[in-house]
């Protein structure tokens, strides 16, 4: 089965409150969650949007799935791609941990609005002013 999951981040301001958008598409069926997150950079949100994607698709997929993980942050996306990211290597090793289970895994960055579902839950998750 192919799972195409859609991540974005929202920050409010350089560093403030934060939060998680995710949406996920398989076999007709769509799944939405999002999560509020403590204050952060907006690089830093990226990354933890992505690891909340793949909290949410672990309970739905098998090892032998694809996931296709699709996110408009070039900073999370291609650190994945190469392995390496300078200020987000504890991210990035959870991150490829809760990878480990999944044997094939494809990586896209699309444009932001390509990326409407997810960033707009991720909006919604903001706390309100």
């Amino acid at each position: 089965m192919i799972f195409k999951i859609y991540v974005d981040a929202a920050t409010r301001g350089q560093n403030g409150p934060s939060s998680a958008g995710v949406l996920i598409l398989t076999q007709q069926q769509q799944f939405q969650f999002k999560r509020s997150l403590p204050e952060m950079n907006n690089h830093l949100a990226e990354f933890k949007a992505m690891a909340f994607a793949l909290e949410c698709v672990a309970n739905m997929a098998q090892a032998d799935d694809t996931l296709m993980l699709n996110g408009d942050s070039k900073i999370v996306i291609d650190a994945l791609s190469k392995g390496y990211a300078k200020h987000f290597m504890d991210e990035l090793r959870h991150i490829n941990t809760q990878l480990e289970p999944y044997a094939n895994v494809i990586v896209n960055w699309i444009p932001e609005k390509q990326n409407h579902g997810a960033h707009q839950l991720a909006q919604q998750a903001l706390p309100p002013l």
